[in-house]
């Protein structure tokens, strides 16, 4: 009788659709967009503490009204020194079905970050897109994270180091 049942296990097998599995692993590699009013919620994934990012998206124009142009609003570029839009031309062409931008991302503490840039329509500037940069960054020793595509890490800064002014007194002064 035990043999009956290694023979039925013996013909039973898992079976993937390589199509789906396929398509699970890569969105799993790409960073995501979600729109909520004029909030768009851009995931990076993890990232790693104390490093800084160049981050490629592509906006979908699906995200936008069909026919706008957009620039980066003044505010927010400059701001914040953890996030800001390098380059971002606000047009997308009649081959490309989205926006191309570029921002610069510094993982400046661990666990989650929250960081928002803005975009303003060309042709009315009280209509401004918020952009909601997420990211989870991983501390020292809790693992180095694969990178979605389009980010590229710069390089690691020292937490040690202030743009402060005030001099720093060592240990034993």
């Amino acid at each position: 009788m035990a043999e009956a049942k290694v023979e039925d296990l013996g013909k039973h097998r898992v079976h993937f659709d390589s199509d789906n599995l396929k398509d699970d692993l890569e969105s799993g590699h790409s960073v995501t967009y979600d729109r909520c009013d004029d909030v768009i919620f851009i995931k990076l994934g993890f990232l790693q503490v104390n490093h800084r990012y160049r981050v490629d998206l592509k906006l979908p124009v699906s995200l936008f009204d069909k026919g706008t142009t957009f620039h980066p609003s003044l505010e927010s570029s400059n701001c914040n020194p953890n996030c800001r839009i390098s380059t971002f031309a606000g047009v997308n062409h009649p081959e490309q079905d989205y926006f191309e931008m570029q921002i610069e991302f510094f993982a400046y503490k661990e666990n989650l970050l929250r960081e928002m840039v803005s975009i303003v329509n060309a042709k009315d500037s009280k209509e401004v897109i918020k952009l909601m940069i997420i990211a989870r960054a991983l501390g020292k020793g809790k693992g180095t994270p694969l990178l979605r595509s389009g980010i590229h890490c710069l390089g690691e800064e020292d937490p040690e180091e202030s743009e402060s002014d005030v001099p720093r007194f060592e240990k034993g002064d």
